[in-house]
């Protein structure tokens, strides 16, 4: 709208001029296009046609100001006019010989010649104002419509009110609000999965801007959890997200909790530079689904430019220490042999969670290994002999001083000896017995089928000697490089027979 006093534009709804101050008239109605107008206007700022005609009332100082400030406003639209025009239109109007609009001369605004204007002007320009007031309309519900489709369903997703072209990622707090923002937005979130973390990564120059780099998680019992690594780039005031990885682990959960971890939120997770490369740094908990007695925790480098994930998982029995808290007595389950591995081996000891062996308790544990391995050793049918002395030592020491033992004897599914080694054999209802060439007494049991050991030398030695004293009773007698002895093949127990 125009200032009725000094003719300068004015902002629609204004009730003064906001160049001379002048207080502005209340609105009219154009009787001739319909459009609401200001009650002094000459001529319709809307359709052009003339309003009122009344200027022979006025004083001849004010008929001059009117003239003027029609004067100035034909001029005005007659620009106005000029530069809608459609090029195409005109290059028609010229092949069909048609003549241009006519345009009235300011110094006849008052004429009557103005009810022959051509419409067309006046129309075309009532479209432009149409299809503009349009096009926005149809933005602005675009807009709405983007905002309402990128809520989640899932409120710890959503950042309510909030805008994240708004948001500068200045603390350690705005890159994991901008990552929410942005995932409702962008409707990454309708697979359920729940934002960990994300953090801010310089720049590296011109080859790339400051990123914000984020991870979501998601356990699935029945299926395989993942997790999802995200980056997020500003462009212009505007923060828009990329999937760069889904990393899926079969019957297992993902926890990213620092408090799981017992890890410092200031270590984990963070932005760091590795080889002169930018990474992103996390860790996880990351067990079986069934539970159990053994943990893992993994810690995982993202390479921000080359989009590559290195990972070391320490894995191991997890046991209670004085605190009361459970720990994973893990060990690296991968070489440390590159400069990534060698900085998350680093990284590994700000994990509390991960409890790294005393020498005491690697000593231990060595011990256990090789108890562990000696049994195996012996469990061999091979290693029969050697197993019965072994765990027969103190009860040989204790026959040849008279006393009754019950002697150990391993089972076996599988024959413990040659049959060509035989030199004697025995036999009643529940038992076999064999005298072998070397001095051992081997067994078998009829019932279990099963072998067992009844004596073994030390060392090669002369045949022993077998026979029933009792068969009924299954009491046998052997006379073997040892001495005489008495042996219950069901019970086991012995006893040394005087020479």
């Amino acid at each position: 709208m125009r200032c009725d006093k000094c003719g300068q534009n004015v902002p629609d709804g204004s009730v003064f001029c906001n160049h001379c101050g002048n207080p502005l008239s209340h609105d009219t109605v154009c009787p001739a296009c319909g459009q609401t107008i200001p009650q002094n206007s000459v001529f319709c700022p809307k359709c052009g046609k003339m309003v009122r005609n009344d200027m022979h009332d006025e004083s001849p100082a004010e008929a001059t100001s009117a003239q003027a400030q029609g004067a100035t406003y034909n001029e005005i639209e007659r620009e106005r006019q000029q530069a809608s025009r459609d090029p195409w239109q005109e290059a028609e109007r010229e092949r069909h010989h048609e003549s241009k609009p006519y345009y009235p001369d300011d110094n006849n605004e008052g004429d009557d010649d103005d009810e022959n204007l051509s419409s067309e002007p006046a129309h075309f320009n009532r479209n432009v104002i149409i299809g503009a007031v349009a096009v926005v309309a149809i933005i602005g519900l675009l807009l709405l419509l983007r905002n309402c489709g990128g809520q989640s369903n899932d409120d710890r997703h959503s950042v309510t009110g909030s805008d994240s072209t708004l948001l500068v990622a200045d603390t350690n707090a705005d890159p994991m609000a901008i990552f929410n923002a942005e995932l409702s937005r962008n409707n990454f979130t309708g697979d359920g999965a729940v934002a960990a973390h994300a953090v801010k990564v310089p720049g590296n120059g011109a080859d790339r801007p400051e990123v914000i780099m984020g991870v979501t998680t998601k356990n699935d019992t029945e299926s395989r959890s993942y997790f999802k690594i995200y980056k997020l780039t500003q462009n212009g005031q505007v923060w828009m997200p990329e999937l760069q990885h889904t990393q899926y682990l079969n019957g297992r959960t993902i926890n990213m909790d620092n408090s799981a971890l017992i890890a410092d939120i200031q270590n984990v997770p963070r932005a760091v530079r590795v080889n002169n490369k930018d990474y992103y740094y996390f860790a996880y908990v990351n067990n079986p689904v069934e539970g159990g007695s053994i943990g893992r925790v993994s810690l995982a480098l993202w390479n921000v430019d080359e989009k590559k994930l290195t990972t070391l998982d320490y894995q191991g029995p997890i046991k209670s220490l004085d605190d009361g808290r459970q720990y994973v007595y893990g060990k690296p389950l991968q070489a440390i042999n590159s400069a990534e591995t060698r900085f998350l081996q680093q990284e590994a000891h700000n994990v509390k969670l991960i409890h790294f062996l005393t020498e005491e308790e690697l000593k231990a544990e060595q011990e256990a290994k090789e108890k562990e391995e000696e049994a195996k050793r012996l469990a061999d049918p091979n290693n029969v002999d050697e197993r019965w002395n072994e765990e027969n030592q103190e009860n040989v020491e204790a026959l040849k001083n008279g006393e009754e033992v019950t002697m150990k004897s391993a089972s076996y599914d599988k024959p413990i000896f040659n049959m060509k080694e035989i030199n004697k054999k025995i036999e009643n209802e529940g038992y076999i017995v064999f005298a072998i060439k070397n001095g051992a007494v081997y067994g078998f049991n009829k019932n279990t089928r099963k072998y067992f050991s009844i004596y073994s030398p030390k060392s090669d030695s002369q045949p022993s000697d077998i026979g029933f004293a009792d068969s009924r009773n299954n009491l046998m007698r052997m006379r073997t490089g040892e001495g005489r002895f008495s042996y219950n093949l069901a019970t086991g127990k012995t006893q040394r027979i005087p020479e």
